[in-house]
């Protein structure tokens, strides 16, 4: 999951950076959805850290 979700973050991001300025309801959903995906990915690192200080207490 963890590997999915960055390579997804990362394609994204390509995207975003290769475009123009010249359709901005393109460019803002695609920002939007990278958002949430770097969101969904900082959630799944807080979880497993939080998983690993659990088993090393």
């Amino acid at each position: 999951m963890d590997r999915k979700l960055r390579v997804q973050i990362e394609h994204l991001r390509r995207r975003l950076n290769g475009m123009g300025r010249e359709d901005q309801d393109k460019l803002l959903a695609l920002s939007r959805r990278l958002d949430r995906l770097i969101v969904q990915y900082q959630r799944h690192v807080l979880v497993a850290l939080k998983e690993r200080q659990g088993t090393s207490c």
